[in-house]
């Protein structure tokens, strides 16, 4: 049987909230682990962008993954890889920038996983990843920990807002060349991947 729409209904496809958004973001990041080809972290990075940019006004204003997508809550390290992937989701949708959106964009260049350049050598990682500015280095294998890290946090109710956690910090930190502490492992780096 199907939806009959009235008033500001949306046609979707099985999709009622973002918890569902959630599980669809979990399905794209296997697809991802199955290859780290730039075609599933394109999906997975555009849901992860939705998930937090426009699918979080389908929850009630009084939840918690609703707070827990709200940008003046979160660290600074969040908000860069929110900047990140926000960058790669609107580049991979509509390949030229409006001025708006160009004079926020944080990716100073885009790797292909193939070419060799000091960051791959650093981290030793042969996928797509992205320079930012400021001696930043992020693989689509590393944006895909901390994305998952941060919205298993999110659809976690039993984890309080003002608890984000501090392995997603130390992995965002760890991914500045300029300041990282030689021999120091963040804790999800081997996560999920």
């Amino acid at each position: 049987m199907g939806k009959k729409l009235s008033g500001r209904d949306g046609a979707t496809l099985g999709f009622a909230s973002s918890t569902d958004y959630y599980r669809k973001l979990l399905r794209d990041a296997e697809g991802l682990r199955g290859s780290w080809d730039a075609h599933d972290a394109t999906d997975f990075l555009i849901t992860s962008w939705h998930l937090f940019q426009d699918w979080t006004k389908s929850d009630p204003k009084t939840s918690l993954s609703r707070s827990k997508r709200n940008r003046a809550k979160l660290p600074t390290q969040m908000n860069l890889i929110l900047d990140i992937t926000r960058d790669l989701a609107n580049g991979s949708k509509h390949f030229q920038l409006d001025q708006s959106s160009a004079d926020k964009r944080k990716i100073s260049e885009v790797h292909d996983g193939l070419e060799a350049n000091w960051f791959s050598y650093f981290f030793h990682e042969n996928v797509p990843a992205v320079t930012v500015e400021g001696g930043w280095y992020f693989s689509v294998r590393v944006l895909h920990n901390i994305l998952l890290a941060y919205y298993h946090w999110v659809f976690d109710d039993n984890q309080p807002l003002q608890n984000f956690p501090v392995e997603i910090l130390e992995t965002v930190d760890y991914c500045n060349i300029q300041t990282r502490k030689t021999g120091s492992v963040p804790r999800i780096w081997g996560e999920n991947g």
